[in-house]
């Protein structure tokens, strides 16, 4: 028995259903795009990633909340700032060592920041896994760093070098601290300080998100929900392929025992698209007849049944929010921190401890990161100092007023010195020994008469310095108002 099955849209128009066919959604390849480095692996050694990289690389392209999520982890680790401090609690650090480190953190490159440079490795290490930092030296001395797009690298199979392509271009670089020198053009080595200048390779720092699978590579947070980001591209092809040329479907008709002929596809759309619109009330008369070879004798039936797109249109909302949410919880990003706000949530102190818990597994550990690479490798290894230990500012989850309570109270009990106080503010130390001893009421313990007047006037200046933060405070949050 023939049956003809179409659509009406809710425009009146008519789309048969071996044409909605063609939009379902099909399964896809999941071949690896093409691999620059194809040729490259045998011939110069170098290993094979477990997943390739310039495809990590362009699921930022393709996804929101996944781009939204490793832009997030790379400012709340890097972008809040940075600062110096003595190592070790050191009474009386090297002034001339913070000097000098604070000139080359302050201009490490001529058009990028140090927290540009460490803000585009993160951006990296989340999207791919690995990150690196490139040092360049004069000689011995470092004199910049410059940020590499991981994707453009691979390591050789002694973990000791790595290549870069670009186009048709090939760089090498070498492990940092590797006690030889490794041509930049072809990767030989030679022994150390035996190459010009010119021809060495520069040296780089890996940071990688380890992986169990590779000794080589690291792997990205997000690769676990890579389904939710594909289902979610998925269903935005199959709502743009098919809406952006048709309406939504209102009703659908089955013809049994005849064809949906031209002339009766005519009468349903002029029904639709003009009766309807006139009179709400009006009446559709359909006739079809047999096709000529048809001796079946079935009768004719044509059925009209209402779709609800509603209930389409709210799974597919339902399918991105659990998309959207299995990404978010493979990068361990609270929604509210990626600008997502979540309906039915509460917010204030429940926010807060999403915020801490984010900041404690998540960011923490990265920050410690970065922190042993700079103090590691840039500062002691590289320039020398080691009276000084940088650090990052963290993300800031406590009312500022109440911290300030507390450690007024931990100051008077004799517990902290101002010095203390200022750095747990996140503030620049007092260079004044004063502001190392600890006081009980304001009180300092066993000062000499010579002393009394200078402890004065140094917890003035302490006064100041805290109400110059308080002021600041005050003022930040009436912006905020």
């Amino acid at each position: 028995m023939a049956v003809t099955k179409a659509y009406i849209l809710s425009d009146g128009e008519i789309v048969k259903s071996d044409y909605l066919d063609r939009f379902a959604i099909k399964q896809e390849s999941r071949k690896i795009p093409f691999d620059k480095f194809k040729d490259s692996y045998d011939q110069y050694g170098l290993v094979r990633p477990i997943y390739n990289l310039e495809m990590l690389a362009q699921l930022l392209e393709i996804n929101t909340y996944h781009y939204r999520a490793v832009k997030t982890k790379a400012r709340d680790t890097v972008g809040l700032g940075w600062y110096l401090e003595p190592k070790n609690g050191l009474k009386e650090p090297d002034q001339s060592q913070k000097e000098k480190a604070m000139a080359f953190l302050e201009d490490p490159n001529p058009d990028k920041s140090l927290i540009t440079l460490l803000n585009n490795v993160m951006v990296d290490y989340e999207a791919t896994g690995n990150g690196c930092l490139e040092v360049i030296r004069d000689g011995d001395e470092i004199i910049g760093l410059e940020h590499i797009p991981f994707h453009t690298i691979r390591i050789h199979m002694d973990m000791n070098r790595y290549c870069q392509i670009r186009g048709d271009q090939r760089v090498w670089f070498k492990r940092f601290g590797l006690e030889q020198d490794v041509h930049f053009k072809t990767g030989e080595y030679h022994p150390l300080g035996s190459l010009p200048q010119e021809e060495r390779a520069n040296e780089i720092i890996h940071l990688r998100n380890y992986s169990s699978r590779s000794d080589f590579y690291g792997m990205p947070d997000i690769l676990p929900a890579l389904g939710a980001i594909l289902a979610d591209k998925e269903r935005a092809e199959y709502n743009i392929s098919f809406f952006e040329n048709h309406a939504i479907p209102a009703y659908v008709v089955t013809v049994t025992g005849a064809d949906l002929d031209d002339e009766t596809e005519q009468m349903i759309k002029k029904y639709f698209q003009e009766d309807v619109k006139n009179s709400k009330h009006s009446t559709l008369v359909i006739t079809a007849k047999k096709g000529d070879d048809d001796v079946s004798g079935d009768p004719i039936e044509i059925k009209f049944q209402a779709l609800s797109t509603e209930t389409k249109e709210a799974s597919f909302r339902m399918f991105r929010q659990d998309n959207r949410d299995e990404i978010l919880s493979a990068h361990g990003v609270p929604p509210y921190r990626a600008g997502i706000t979540v309906e039915g949530q509460l917010g204030g102190s429940t926010a807060k401890e999403s915020t801490e818990i984010y900041k404690q597994s998540v960011v923490k550990p990265r920050q410690e990161m970065i922190e042993n690479v700079i103090n590691r490798y840039i500062l002691k290894a590289g320039l020398q100092v080691t009276d000084w230990k940088f650090r990052l500012r963290e993300i800031d989850t406590k009312e500022r007023t109440a911290e300030i309570q507390t450690l007024k109270t931990l100051f008077d009990l004799g517990a902290y010195s101002p010095n203390m106080i200022l750095e747990k503010l996140g503030e620049e130390r007092i260079d004044d020994p004063n502001m190392d001893r600890h006081f009980i009421y304001g009180k300092p313990l066993n000062p000499s008469e010579e002393e009394t007047s200078a402890i004065l006037n140094s917890l003035k200046e302490f006064h100041q310095k805290l109400l110059e933060i308080a002021t600041k405070e005050k003022m930040e949050n009436e912006g905020k108002n």
